[in-house]
């Protein structure tokens, strides 16, 4: 699962969860996997964290969710976890009211942030620019998700599809 828009990504997350019951959790954040494991069935989801390049589970686990760090690359997260004999679907969930502001913004990802991802192993993208980050993740997802389409400009929202739709036409586009 992957995406600069981290509080979407984690409530995608917490979804998903909910409806797989059980998973082993794997991420580059403990804080913020245990906020999104349901409360009530906390027993049934592990979760550990990553630190190296890319996430692998010396489990086999019927599920596995991986909450990449936001540079991560996702095509190599998901090659590192297919090599384990998995079947890797990639999520990629953008904000929709923003998507399109970031996509063009010549503006470069908080400099506190690039500094921090210099010394992350787990951060492959560290000094791109938010689009080519953006555009790797859009590239590589088998399902983008779009968060927040209720508020976001209807004609944006009809750009923004064909935008994706071009990027990755094989990708399942979920408002």
């Amino acid at each position: 699962m992957s995406g600069l828009h981290v509080q979407g990504k984690l409530a995608v997350a917490g979804c998903l969860l909910k409806e797989l019951q059980r998973a082993l959790v794997i991420t580059t954040d403990l804080k913020a996997a245990r906020r999104v494991v349901p409360k009530a069935a906390a027993a049934a989801f592990e979760v550990s964290e990553y630190t190296a390049e890319s996430p692998s589970s010396p489990l086999q686990p019927q599920n596995v969710v991986v909450l990449a760090h936001d540079l991560a690359q996702p095509s190599r997260v998901a090659a590192a976890m297919a090599s384990e004999g998995r079947t890797v679907w990639l999520l990629m969930v953008l904000d929709a009211r923003s998507f399109l502001d970031e996509w063009e913004s010549a503006a470069e990802l908080p400099l506190e942030l690039r500094e921090a991802a210099k010394k992350d192993v787990r951060a492959h993208l560290p000094e791109q620019r938010p689009c080519v980050v953006l555009a790797e993740s859009l590239e590589s997802a088998d399902v983008i998700a779009l968060s927040h389409v209720e508020s976001a400009d209807p004609d944006e929202l009809e750009m923004l599809e064909a935008m994706l739709n071009e990027l990755n036409p094989s990708a399942t586009v979920v408002r």
